[in-house]
């Protein structure tokens, strides 16, 4: 008993780790997006650039999901996506203002 008992806790510990490295890893994502899209509005591909906003709103409502499960706090990753919120509300409004 004690063998599952010390197994469970290892697969917790294992599944923990993978969820943080996945949430550092689609905040990364999601900010690469962002950046994507500041570069097609310098082209002046606002259709391209609604896009990357798309992924990287897409992106942001997966992380919400995902730090709502995560039995621990994740600060850092809690941090990142306020950031990457506000980056992009800015986005929002620049392709808004584009697409004028």
């Amino acid at each position: 008993m004690k063998d599952i008992e010390a197994e469970m806790l290892a697969l917790r510990a294992k599944t923990n780790r993978n969820r943080r490295d996945f949430l550092r890893t689609e905040v990364d994502t999601c900010f690469i997006a962002v950046q994507r899209a500041h570069f097609e509005l310098s082209l002046g591909n606002t259709m391209e650039a609604q896009k990357e906003l798309e992924v990287a709103s897409r992106g942001a409502e997966v992380i919400t999901h995902f730090l709502g499960e995560a039995p621990e706090q994740l600060p850092v990753i809690e941090a990142k996506l306020s950031e990457l919120r506000g980056a992009l509300e800015r986005l929002t409004a620049e392709i808004d203002t584009a697409g004028r």
